[in-house]
């Protein structure tokens, strides 16, 4: 039975519970027809048998491992030209897997299946070296793991002598003004002389912060304590990680102070590019490669059904919109794709039943091909697709 399922994108039907229409329904397209579980693969199948006069029952016979439960309420499914989807509830068992459904409702897709699911039997096709992050972060939640604090250390302590003050550090709750603003817009804060009024006004670019226009502190007052400080110029450039998902997350920034130069755009972009290897390396070891196999369900031209059981997979793959990962068809070579999550369920034994659109092939030439004639292959191999 499962346990959870969350949409990612919504199938687009037109839903009604009238018995008249669900009567038109049953008869014309279902009658004597096979009807999957949706989302439960594992439960088999069950066929239509008999349609009572006013539309609202129908008599099924389900496959023996089913398991169906007075009351227990079951989305059946059938693909046709176009999606059809049946709510209903168990009512009565009749003996030798017969059992009496109440049709709650009928959806049906607004238009035709872009690609025709094929049923996979076990073994034929599987993922793996699927890629994904060993701890997740949260700028927002401010959190950050070890490892990312360790290699802003190292690189502090590499740059010590290259600026009278540098500090590369993560976000906090606490930091002053000009910090949180760095991070909510992700663009680098430059005082090339803080003496001179037009620094504080104008910037080299739009992805420099204005003082004047972006913090709400009077620019004079800092110049001030620049001069107090004798602080000659300062610059902040944000780390900004971009993650898996290809989300852009400002973990940190460094921050220097010169007494004795003016730090400039060309400063600005040594350092910005500074921390882009910080970000490479920061990836490098948060992101691991699982090499196990994982049964697909189904595949059509534009996506797999695939079903996943591992620890580390069932908590970090849901938190993401997609992921890379090798497809491989029995007795073939593999494909690297990139996947967008559409679906997922959580069925009893805890494992993760997703819905896979196939948002990208790797550049590899002819990929996309390839794996069009895979999917052939297995047409030919199993007989026509559901």
């Amino acid at each position: 039975m499962a346990l959870d399922t969350t949409e990612r994108q919504k199938r687009n039907m037109d839903v009604f519970s009238e018995p008249e229409k669900k009567l038109h329904v049953l008869t014309k397209f279902l009658a004597g027809k096979d009807l999957k579980f949706k989302d439960l693969p594992e439960r088999g199948k069950v066929i239509l048998k008999k349609i009572s006069p006013d539309g609202n029952k129908v008599l099924v016979t389900a496959d023996a491992h089913s398991n169906l439960e007075i009351n227990e309420k079951v989305t059946l499914f059938k693909i046709l030209a176009r999606y059809i989807q049946l709510d209903c509830k168990v009512i009565q068992s009749k003996g030798d897997n017969n059992f009496v459904l109440a049709i709650e409702r009928i959806g049906i897709a607004n238009r035709d299946r872009e690609a025709p699911r094929v049923p996979v039997p076990p073994g034929h096709v599987w993922i793996t070296n699927i890629l994904t992050s060993k701890a997740s972060i949260d700028a927002n939640m401010f959190i950050i793991p070890t490892s990312v604090k360790v290699n802003f250390s190292d690189y502090e302590i590499k740059l010590k002598n290259s600026c009278d003050f540098i500090k590369i550090s993560t976000f906090k709750s606490d930091d002053p003004e000009k910090l949180r603003i760095v991070k909510k817009t992700q663009k680098i804060f430059l005082i090339e002389e803080t003496q001179d009024p037009t620094s504080y006004t104008t910037t080299p670019s739009p992805d420099f912060l204005n003082y004047e226009e972006e913090i709400d502190t009077d620019f004079k007052s800092e110049i001030r304590k620049f001069k107090d400080g004798k602080i000659k110029s300062e610059l902040i450039v944000p780390v900004i990680y971009v993650d898996l998902d290809e989300h852009a997350i400002p973990i940190g920034y460094v921050h220097m102070q010169s007494k004795t130069e003016n730090f400039d755009l060309g400063k600005a972009m040594e350092i910005k590019t500074l921390t882009f290897e910080m970000v490479d390396r920061i990836r490098n070891s948060n992101t691991v490669t699982i090499t196990e196999r994982f049964p697909v369900l189904d595949v059509s031209a534009g996506g797999l059904k695939i079903k996943i059981n591992h620890p580390d997979l069932n908590q970090t793959l849901p938190r993401l919109s997609g992921f890379n990962f090798d497809i491989f068809f029995k007795m073939q070579s593999p494909m690297t794709v990139y996947g967008t999550i559409r679906s997922i369920t959580k069925d009893e034994d805890g494992s993760l039943i997703m819905g896979i659109h196939l948002s990208g092939h790797s550049s590899r030439p002819g990929e996309k091909k390839r794996f069009l004639e895979n999917l052939e292959l297995l047409k030919r191999q199993i007989g026509s697709p559901t």
